[in-house]
């Protein structure tokens, strides 16, 4: 019996041994990224790949041409000038194909076989490999990728920017493991101007790394990815038969030579404001009214009447006007730290809320909360909310016939789809003309005018009008309207040197004596902050960031490999 197992136990050991030196592995993967002023970057894999005592031709290194964005919606990487050689400089034979929407490399030779510890150094550019947001540029790559049929022993990333930047201008993060993995066992640090990211464990099979280097804009060329639109999912794709090839010329025709036109005369029919009865004049104290309700319109009301768009201007002074009528209050409790407090009592006084402000009011405080912290908040999804209540209000008031955003957007995709087709007379035609299509009302084109009459008021640094202008109450019931116009700077710098007090409804972190161009310029940065909170994380391209929400495999690039 004791022959027996230690029978056993030396083949235990002798199958562990074989198996041990037959398996594939990777022993090192280093991954050299060269990001290019032209928004371009340069790709350099450095594989050592171990056969053990197989016999195999080479390895093949599949990696992924489209990334795709929250809204499923796909884009292209453009791969080019691949090298494949060995760690002196030798080339290798190799062939690229494209299959399942990946590049295909198939490193080797078909007539000769190899074993043993082999290095292979993979280069290559990309195009579309960056993502550009507000506040930042970032890549987002899946270095190694979690395809790999062998396990990854150690992988290093390292990245270089086409300039020094201050380290803490840099925002790094990285992600280990399978795809969609938000597991971080790496590490990462900066090294004279080299961004390094490490794996602190082996790599499994499939299994990666993906890193994510973010650093100020400016530094790199915007060269974003393409959206791809396969053939067949084109109006073109599905064309069978004579019959829809002559409906399709028919179209044709009607697209491109009958539309740009038609749209041009309908912008003289029914695009241009009507001739108002109430015209413009040198300085109007008061806001326009409502004729339907006989109402002063709202400073976002005002606003939009402007410029026929409701724009973050709009949404601001919507916020700084609920809060002088008492239902809610700024506070700066840290430099640049802001907070909007809801109020249960206030003055109230005036008309009550209108649709689109009580949704501000309702969305920012939504869930009972009390208070709201401008800074890292989101509130990009609340303030369209705001705004589609905002368009509609305008058109039941009686000043635009139809929502003005409704129509714009209309001849927005008629744009998009005419530089789709080539059609670029359409194009120009449906985006210059489609942005000038609202029209205002008659009321619309008086209050407008009465507007502009209070915007010139606003902005005269005359001092003719100071009787009014000494009243504490003028400065702070204008105050919204000013900036609404974007000339509350110059509305402050009027009252500088008159003996107002600070309003009751802003609390400011700066103490000393009130003067009204530091406050509205304090102000200016509460509403700095809004803008932030009110801007979508996510890129121009729908992409979102890999500091939010990020994992393993989230980026461009990547894909796997193995041997053959």
């Amino acid at each position: 019996m004791k022959k027996l197992f230690s029978i056993l136990f030396f083949l235990l050991v002798a199958l562990t041994f074989v198996f041990s030196v037959s398996a594939e592995e990777i022993q090192s993967f280093g991954t050299d990224i060269k990001i290019n002023q032209d928004g371009t970057i340069s790709v350099k894999e450095s594989i050592v790949y171990d056969f053990g005592s197989l016999y195999r031709h080479g390895i093949f290194r599949n990696i992924p041409y489209l990334k795709v964005n929250e809204d499923g919606k796909k884009y292209l990487l453009e791969f080019n000038d691949f090298s494949v050689k060995d760690e002196n400089g030798v080339l290798y034979q190799y062939k690229i194909t494209k299959e399942d929407n990946q590049i295909n490399l198939k490193i080797g030779d078909p007539d000769r076989t190899i074993t043993g510890v082999k290095h292979y150094i993979v280069e290559y550019n990309v195009v579309g490999a960056l993502t550009y947001f507000s506040d930042h540029d970032e890549l987002y790559w899946n270095s190694t990728g979690s395809d790999w049929e062998v396990p990854i022993n150690f992988a290093r990333t390292t990245i270089r920017l086409p300039e020094s930047v201050n380290e803490d201008s840099l925002k790094l993060t990285c992600y280990t493991g399978g795809t969609g993995s938000t597991n971080q066992s790496c590490s990462y640090f900066v090294k004279e101007g080299d961004i390094v990211f490490d794996t602190e464990s082996p790599l499994s099979y499939n299994e990666g790394i993906t890193v994510v280097l973010g650093f100020p804009k400016g530094i790199v060329a915007v060269l974003e990815s393409k959206v791809y639109v396969p053939f067949w999912e084109t109006p073109f794709g599905r064309v069978l038969g004579f019959i829809l090839i002559t409906i399709l010329v028919i179209a044709a025709i009607v697209w491109y030579v009958i539309s740009p036109f038609y749209i041009i005369y309908k912008w003289f029919k029914e695009g241009r404001d009507p001739k108002g009865v109430v015209g413009q004049t040198r300085a109007w104290f008061d806001p326009p009214k409502s004729i339907k309700t006989n109402r002063s319109l709202t400073p976002s009301e005002v606003g939009t009447l402007g410029d026929e768009t409701v724009d973050l201007k709009d949404i601001s002074a919507a916020i700084i006007d609920l809060v002088r009528r008492g239902y809610m209050k700024i506070e700066e409790r840290e430099k640049k730290d802001f907070y909007l407090v809801k109020t249960v009592l206030g003055k109230r006084t005036e008309h009550a809320l209108l649709p689109f402000e009580q949704t501000l009011l309702n969305k920012f405080f939504k869930g009972g909360k009390q208070e709201l912290r401008l800074k890292n908040a989101k509130l990009f999804d609340e303030v369209e909310a705001v705004k589609k209540d905002l368009y509609e209000g305008v058109v039941t008031e009686g000043l635009f016939p139809k929502n003005p955003q409704s129509i714009r957007t209309v001849y927005y995709v008629i744009s998009f789809l005419a530089l789709f087709t080539g059609n670029l007379f359409l194009a120009f035609v449906a985006f210059v003309f489609g942005r000038a299509m609202p029209r205002k009302t008659v009321d619309g084109v008086n209050a407008k005018n009465m507007a502009f009459s209070l915007k010139s008021f606003l902005s005269s640094q005359e001092r003719q009008l100071k009787f009014q202008a000494d009243r504490q109450l003028m400065f702070e019931k204008l105050l919204p309207y000013a900036i609404a116009f974007g000339v509350e700077k110059i509305w402050a710098k009027r009252f500088e040197s008159l003996n107002l007090k600070q309003p009751n409804w802003y609390s400011g972190y700066r103490s000393g004596q009130f003067n009204t161009y530091i406050f509205v310029s304090s102000m200016n940065s509460s509403l700095n902050s809004f803008s932030k909170a009110a801007t979508p994380s996510r890129s121009s391209t729908g992409h979102s960031s890999g500091f939010s929400g990020g994992f393993s495999g989230g980026g461009g690039g990547g894909g796997g490999g193995g041997s053959w």
